[in-house]
């Protein structure tokens, strides 16, 4: 059972996350535990725990405050990601999966095809779409079995866009959601394949490949959002994030 301390953790990244908290905010600890109705040791104690993750800063003067994250600091996240990743894909293939590993995984590729047959997408769509790849990536991860790199591709969950359940699409095109999409499902279904062959070189050279594309098209989402204002109420994940 989750502690006390644990359930403060989750809530609050979670808020950070989907932008309730700006960068350079201070996060007030009476303030906080009113909100979520506890007392002030366990929020002190979760506050230590987010800036340990790197989403909080803490500085003498003024305690723990919202941390800003840079666009470049971002895209050196995913290029991280996209070598620790392709390590998994390669141990995965490398160490065979089991069939409920492998009806996971074609399951989600069946997901997002049933999501393609539809003539429009939207946001929802979007979103959907981020929850079933994020999913996907994390199958693999488990897939690897390798404890150190678990613990290791944990860190990304808490920075903006770097996690793998994230997705950048312009809200003002919604024909480049389904590229973005399409694109993808290609790229897993390749991973997959090549997995399930378990061709250990293909598996990583095909997942670091399918990253350095959502990394381009991420760098100009992020870029092309900057520009645009208005956009912060659709993302508000673009309050913590600077050029």
């Amino acid at each position: 059972m989750a502690t006390q301390t644990e359930y403060i953790v989750t809530k609050l990244r979670e808020l950070l996350m989907t932008g309730e908290f700006e960068a350079g905010q201070r996060m007030q600890e009476k303030h906080i535990a009113e909100r979520l109705d506890t007392s002030r040791t366990p929020v002190k104690l979760a506050l230590t725990e987010l800036a340990n993750e790197g989403l909080l800063e803490y500085t003498p003067n003024r305690g723990f405050v919202v941390r800003r994250f840079s666009i470049k600091h971002i895209m050196v996240a995913v290029d991280v990601r996209e070598t620790l990743e392709g390590m998994a894909a390669r141990l995965a293939a490398h160490n065979g999966i089991s069939r409920e590993m492998n009806s996971d995984l074609k399951g989600y590729l069946l997901q997002v095809d049933g999501l393609l047959l539809k003539e429009e997408l939207d946001y929802s769509d979007a979103l959907m779409f981020a929850d079933i790849n994020g999913k996907f990536h994390n199958a693999i991860i488990k897939a690897a079995d390798n404890e150190v790199l678990c613990e290791m591709m944990q860190k990304f969950e808490s920075i903006p866009l770097a996690a793998a359940k994230s997705i950048a699409a312009t809200t003002r095109d919604f024909q480049s959601i389904r590229a973005v999409i399409e694109r993808a499902q290609q790229d897993h279904k390749w991973v997959y394949e090549a997995i399930v062959a378990r061709d250990s070189v293909r598996a990583e050279n095909a997942l670091k490949q399918h990253i350095h594309n959502a990394r381009q098209n991420l760098e100009r989402v992020l870029t092309s959002l900057q520009e645009n204002s208005e956009e912060i109420e659709r993302y508000p994940f673009l309050r913590l994030v600077k050029d």
